[in-house]
């Protein structure tokens, strides 16, 4: 049972009225631990359990009551992060998309523990970013392009139709699979590639980090290692950068479309809040990928949550109740 009183429960109770009125698939008593979780996070800023467990707002006979709590929200198989987020992504990408404006995502990897990888999709948000989709994987190494397959077939799914994206990633995605499936979803993108991939370009072969030195800012039509795909290239070696970017995009390249790839940055932004200078992810003890999938889902609620606080809100279908409406029509046929 809940608190009734203290501002924990303030916040959450806000929270759990703004999932009330979102398709994210939550049961009530789901909708409500997560809520309860989340505002106890903002409070606390890190996801140790036992802390969470202090601020918690749930009328219980000890802490150890909830810090079961908590555990049990974060093994519940049934609450499922991506059908979570269906609930938040569509609007807010509309709202990043509004008036024809294209909405920047960035993919990443960064590592939670030893032996666990995160696959992050996030959007630019200002110079920042807000995570929509993700995957927690045990690997030490790349994460494949079948992972990276899976979150954007489910991410795509969710966009609305109207809105243009850009895809934004780093050299280690820099793949002719990922092109191939950009091209494919009519997404725009700009993708570094490695300096040693192999291209087919006017019926010659060069590498990528052949192309500076031949003096080549940009080429088109470019085969990637013999797969069929083709894409633009351009290349921008700035003064007192150590390497060149050697970008992939779906357009005739100038410095003004290859300096679109450093809006990648903002999911730097994002894994820093997520990490050593905000919620301290990597120091969890949970080992187990869904349950820190289901953690992730925690954080970027409350964090949701806090950003739109001073957002302008939707404006709210009035409801009008058939005995008003008849005596509006009344009204308005005794005038006329």
């Amino acid at each position: 049972m809940r608190l009734k009183n203290g501002g924990i429960i303030h916040v959450a109770t806000v929270i759990e009225e703004d999932l009330r009125d979102r398709d994210t698939g939550l049961t009530k008593p789901q909708r409500i631990g997560l809520a309860d979780i989340a505002s106890s996070i903002l409070t606390c800023r890190n996801v140790n359990t036992s802390e969470l467990a202090n601020v918690l707002p749930r009328k219980v006979n000890s802490d150890e009551e909830r810090y079961r709590y908590i555990n049990r929200w974060l093994a519940n198989d049934k609450i499922d992060p991506h059908c979570v987020m269906k609930g938040f992504v569509p609007e807010m990408l509309e709202l990043l998309g509004s008036e024809g404006k294209t909405v920047i995502l960035m993919m990443d990897q960064s590592k939670i523990s030893n032996g666990i990888e995160c696959l992050m999709i996030s959007a630019r948000l200002g110079e920042r970013a807000a995570a929509i989709g993700w995957k927690v994987i045990k690997t030490k190494g790349e994460i494949g392009f079948d992972e990276q397959k899976a979150l954007l077939d489910k991410i795509a799914e969710i966009i609305p139709e109207q809105v243009k994206i850009l895809l934004s990633a780093d050299r280690f995605y820099g793949t002719a699979n990922l092109i191939k499936w950009c091209q494919s979803h009519n997404w725009q993108y700009r993708i570094r590639l490695k300096s040693n991939l192999i291209l087919q370009h006017q019926g010659g072969e060069l590498t990528t980090g052949e192309l500076q030195n031949l003096g080549l800012n940009s080429i088109e039509n470019a085969e990637l290692n013999k797969t069929g795909v083709k894409t633009f290239i351009g290349v921008l070696h700035e003064k007192g950068h150590r390497e060149p970017w050697i970008i992939a995009m779906d357009c005739k390249p100038n410095k003004g479309r290859i300096l679109d790839y450093g809006m990648r940055w903002g999911i730097e932004a994002l894994f820093s809040d997520m990490k050593t200078r905000g919620f301290g992810i990597t120091k969890t003890r949970l080992n187990d990928p869904k349950r820190i999938e289901r953690l992730i889902l925690i954080l970027t609620v409350a964090c949701f949550w806090a950003i739109s606080t001073g957002m302008q809100p939707r404006e709210a279908k009035r409801y009008i109740s058939k005995k008003k409406k008849k005596e509006a029509l009344s009204h308005f046929s005794k005038e006329a």
